[in-house]
């Protein structure tokens, strides 16, 4: 009897069990969209005391990679970032350009002399940009940058970050950036959380009287996005997990007594 009593408690378990996995599915399928897969990435344009090899010899900054330099040393000599760098294929596409009077070139690269940064980019006009596209559907994070004031000083600046897809702005700065303190001698750093599915367009731009100022360490995270196959549960899917939970308060009811 015993026996008996304990193979028919067996077989309601399974029973149970097999409606439950198919409701927990059925529950999951409710959710909305979600991010799989994040990704951080960090721009740095050389970390010292040695410098990089992400620069061009081409002035819109394509061709072969070699050993970057100041734009002081002679012409040819690898001065300006390549536009491959921080490109990772089917992840995110990286743009750079010098604007103002010498619009569609890359950006310099310089190794000091802004704050406490080694390895920057910056415009000679004083206007520059930077896109940051995500690529194959994937959402962009804004996470941070450090700028920097040529001759470590202190320097006023304009910043506008832009949503690529909209073009309005989603962030505005106008003020002073750098610490010309000897005893703290610091680069500013911009902290965000700002997402996109286009991508973002970094401007900045020197001030009325203002002098040079130079973007390093660059820091965004890119995700996957991934949305379930229903967003609305068919009525069959409504009647399993009706069915299901009434198993469960039977279930319980049985154990109470």
């Amino acid at each position: 009897m015993q026996s008996t009593r304990k193979t028919i408690r067996q077989a309601r378990r399974t029973r149970i069990r097999q409606f439950v996995v198919p409701v927990t599915l059925a529950i999951a399928a409710l959710g909305g969209q979600a991010t799989l897969g994040a990704q951080s990435y960090t721009l740095d344009f050389g970390a010292g005391p040695n410098a990089p090899s992400i620069c061009t010899t081409n002035p819109v900054g394509s061709g072969a990679l070699v050993l970057c330099s100041p734009s002081g040393t002679p012409l040819g000599s690898g001065q300006r970032v390549s536009q491959s760098y921080g490109d990772v294929a089917g992840v995110v596409n990286v743009q750079y350009a010098e604007l103002g009077n010498a619009f569609g070139r890359s950006l310099h690269w310089w190794p000091d002399e802004y704050n406490n940064l080694y390895g920057v980019l910056y415009s000679p006009s004083g206007s520059a940009r930077i896109d940051v596209i995500p690529q194959g559907g994937k959402q962009l994070t804004l996470n941070s940058f450090l700028f920097g004031a040529f001759r470590r000083t202190t320097l006023p600046t304009m910043l506008t970050i832009s949503d690529i897809a909209g073009g309005s702005p989603l962030y505005t700065f106008v003020g002073s950036v750098g610490t010309s303190s000897p005893a703290a001698n610091a680069a500013t750093l911009f902290s965000f959380d700002l997402q996109s599915l286009a991508g973002f367009r970094i401007d900045w731009v020197q001030a009325a009287g203002g002098g040079i100022v130079a973007i390093d360490d660059l820091k965004f995270t890119v995700a996957d996005l991934a949305a379930p196959p229903s967003v609305v549960p068919e009525p069959g899917s409504w009647a399993l997990m009706g069915t299901g939970l009434a198993m469960l308060g039977v279930l319980a009811r049985r154990r109470r007594v």
